[in-house]
């Protein structure tokens, strides 16, 4: 498992560095800007170089793992994930903000695409734990486990780098409490992308946007559902409604400043 996870990286990799300059292109071209957070405006949707290198990387996978359910039901969540998170992007309504301002909205007739995205997003929970979960029980925990870290991530997109730093540090702290199988090769398949992709992120040269952000949580929804047991995937759930109660009552942006060493890592790279 360990050569595979070697050549995926470096596929991931090689992908990474081909296509970025002509996605940057195409966004740019197409008019598909957002401003940043310095009220500068530059190219949103990068993480849709994750669904086309990713894509590729599993069809690669696919042929060495035919028999592994695994690729299938990933390749289809995170490509139908991404899609719904570049609606987001492109016509969201990014003055509602949190999930009390979205089911505000909805409650005077309004569908917004943030809500969209959270309904979609827990069907595609739905469907990935259906297929791997052991039982009942099991099945309901992972819904909100996959739901959960797929907005998890979202909350930290609000500054360059700082989702990417999230992903890398949970992502890590995964494979070194885990044993290496199919789904870590994912893992690594990520990080040949975000070895191309951080440095313009971190520089505010290009925004993944939600088609990235989501993708992201919900590969480490899916990895936590997979690998751990049902006792450990509690107290995951529990961390992740905890940061989500917190992050509608106080800003993490706010948080962060205030902490000298969550500054320090922050701004790393900036």
């Amino acid at each position: 498992m360990v050569k595979e996870a070697i050549i995926v990286f470096g596929l991931s990799l090689s992908l990474s560095c081909i296509s970025t300059p002509f996605l940057l292109k195409m966004l740019a071209k197409s008019n598909c800007l957002c401003q940043n957070y310095k009220n500068e405006e530059i190219p949103v949707g990068m993480g849709l170089m994750f669904i086309i290198v990713q894509v590729i990387v599993l069809s690669f996978l696919f042929i060495i793992e035919r028999d592994n359910y695994f690729l299938l039901v990933y390749s289809v969540s995170f490509v139908l994930m991404g899609m719904i998170g570049m609606i987001d992007d492109l016509i969201g309504d990014k003055s509602i903000k949190g999930f009390k301002g979205h089911i505000r909205a909805l409650t005077k007739g309004t569908l917004t695409t943030g809500m969209l995205k959270a309904l979609i997003g827990f069907f595609i929970s739905l469907f990935v734990s259906i297929v791997i979960s052991e039982n009942t029980a099991d099945g309901i925990l992972n819904i909100f486990l996959i739901a959960l870290f797929i907005n998890f991530i979202n909350l930290f997109d609000l500054r360059p780098g700082r989702a990417l730093k999230m992903f890398l540090f949970i992502s890590i702290f995964f494979l070194l409490t885990t044993k290496l199988n199919v789904s870590s090769l994912v893992i690594f398949s990520f990080y040949g992308i975000i070895i191309r992709y951080l440095p313009l992120d971190l520089k505010a040269k290009a925004m993944m946007g939600d088609v990235g952000s989501n993708i992201l949580g919900l590969t480490l929804g899916i990895y936590c559902a997979l690998n751990y047991t049902f006792h450990i995937k509690l107290i995951y759930l529990a961390v992740l409604i905890l940061i989500q109660i917190v992050s509608e009552f106080f800003s993490f942006s706010s948080i962060i400043e205030k902490s000298r060493f969550l500054k320090f890592i922050d701004n790393l790279g900036r």
